[in-house]
């Protein structure tokens, strides 16, 4: 136990010590139509999963990982704002006379009201394995995975528990998330696939201060718990009656 704590401070300390970007792995970010809901979840091999997402209220919500850089999530949440589109928002985050490092970033945006209401982007600079997939309302992304699986498997759990009516946004999200970690995760992981996960779930009338759902599982000691099991603990604490 003494050892256990031990890494988890020095990861901590390196965490801040460090001065380059966070570097996270496989997110996912999805909106509701019905709902109006927009939310996240993200698994990664670094202290703090939270960071990258940027949910806006009634309009979208937005990742930025790998190099994560913030600049980018800003605009991103500002045109999401302006009702501007995914793709529209993915062009102009990855324009090189607004980031000429680009091709060190990964996004990720989903957004209400639009027939093609999801888009990603994998810069070439990213390690593999990395890439990202759409579906409907949902943008799936990664980088450093296991493999191919990993976003796979975390598209098809949520899209299969989309067709399920009594499953809320939340539990879309969380599936796909524990998918992902069940097909590898993060690979610098190893059989723990993350030391830190996240989720959050934003009403159309919430603020970011009071979601309607926030959980935060970070640093985690190598070796130690899966973080995305404890968020399936602290979410079924939360939502079962």
């Amino acid at each position: 136990m003494f050892f256990a704590k031990l890494l988890c401070g020095l990861s901590f300390l390196l965490a801040l010590l460090d001065p380059s970007p966070v570097r996270a792995t496989w997110s996912i970010v999805a909106v509701d139509e019905a709902t109006g809901q927009v939310g996240g979840a993200s698994a990664t091999c670094t202290p703090w999963a939270s960071a990258i997402l940027g949910p806006v209220p009634g309009k979208g919500i937005i990742v930025t990982q790998a190099a994560s850089n913030k600049a980018a999530r800003h605009r991103g949440e500002l045109l999401l704002q302006q009702k501007k589109s995914p793709e529209e928002i993915i062009a102009a985050i990855t324009d090189p006379a607004f980031d000429p490092t680009h091709a060190n970033q990964q996004h990720g945006i989903a957004a209400l009201g639009f027939d093609r209401n999801a888009a990603g982007y994998t810069g070439g600079n990213t390690v593999s394995y990395n890439g990202d997939l759409q579906g409907d309302g949902v943008s799936v992304q990664g980088n450093i995975l296991a493999g191919e699986e990993v976003l796979t498997a975390a598209l098809a759990a949520f899209q299969a528990a989309a067709r399920d009516p009594a499953l809320a946004l939340s539990d879309r999200l969380l599936r796909a998330l524990e998918a992902g970690a069940a097909a590898g995760g993060d690979r610098r992981c190893g059989r723990q696939t993350a030391i830190s996960a996240y989720l959050i779930v934003v009403g159309p009338k919430d603020t970011l201060e009071a979601p309607m759902l926030r959980i935060s599982v970070p640093m985690q000691y190598y070796g130690g718990a899966n973080p995305v099991d404890l968020l399936r603990e602290e979410y079924d604490r939360k939502t079962q009656p």
